[in-house]
């Protein structure tokens, strides 16, 4: 069930450059979320009038709230960054479909960059459920977003582009070492990574389901402008997804 409300910024903080923070007191929103799905954050502006799609860095129970990760890449996400704790905003959540935990056995995260933090929350509900879990990152350079994971050091890789953390190289690279290649792979990140990982796992016959990142305007499927290709025909990112598996897009 989706809500639209207003919530209240608990905090907001920069975790590195140009990548904050943002926590918020949604219980509605936090009793009902899933791993893999999003919010619709609404700007309050006249010239900046479509909301911004953000997948659920994490959600509380406990204490009612949410965190979003986000980055600053334009006009929108500029405006959020200027926010501080104490606003009032307004969002609509939980929206989309979440990642297929149930039944699992064990599982590998694979996140790149920005798409790593919907990651920590699909993570804990793992480790809840007791399922075994290693996490796969990758990044352009060193990166504080890592240590956003409670994760033993031998469960968690690191790749960078750089080489400045982890193995210089790409989170594919890492997996093709992988000491449990048959795990179930559940990834978040930029579209050419997703795409490499749906070419490899279809090469090893492992499972796998991809968060997808489509532009969206209203979150709903009511402006059909997130239609993603599939085997069985166009489907919209944010009804039918963001969760795919990996076998059924069409890139």
């Amino acid at each position: 069930m989706k809500h639209f409300i207003d919530v209240e910024i608990l905090s907001h903080e920069l975790i590195e450059k140009d990548v904050y923070s943002l926590t918020l007191n949604a219980p509605q929103i936090a009793t009902e979320a899933k791993p893999g799905q999003f919010v619709m954050v609404y700007l309050d502006r006249n010239d900046l009038l479509l909301p911004r799609p953000i997948s659920l860095c994490d959600a509380d129970i406990a204490t009612g709230t949410i965190t979003l990760v986000y980055m600053v890449v334009g006009d929108g996400t500029n405006v959020m960054s200027k926010w501080q704790a104490g606003y009032t905003i307004k969002i609509m959540g939980p929206l989309g479909n979440g990642f297929s935990i149930d039944g699992l056995q064990n599982a590998t995260l694979v996140g790149g960059g920005i798409g790593a933090p919907p990651l920590v929350f699909l993570h804990k509900s793992l480790t809840r459920k007791g399922i075994p879990t290693d996490v796969y990152l990758g990044f352009k350079q060193k990166s504080n977003i890592k240590t956003m994971f409670v994760v033993a050091a031998s469960n968690l890789c690191i790749a960078t582009d750089d080489g400045s953390d982890g193995q210089k190289g790409t989170v594919i690279d890492l997996l093709k070492n992988a000491p449990n290649p048959n795990n179930t792979i559940l990834a978040c990140g930029p579209t050419p990574m997703l795409k490499a990982l749906s070419q490899y796992t279809k090469s090893t016959d492992t499972p796998c389901q991809l968060a997808l990142e489509e532009r969206m305007a209203c979150g709903i499927g009511a402006c059909v402008g997130c239609a993603i290709k599939t085997a069985t025909g166009y489907q919209l990112c944010c009804k039918s997804g963001p969760i795919f598996d990996s076998k059924e897009v069409v890139w």
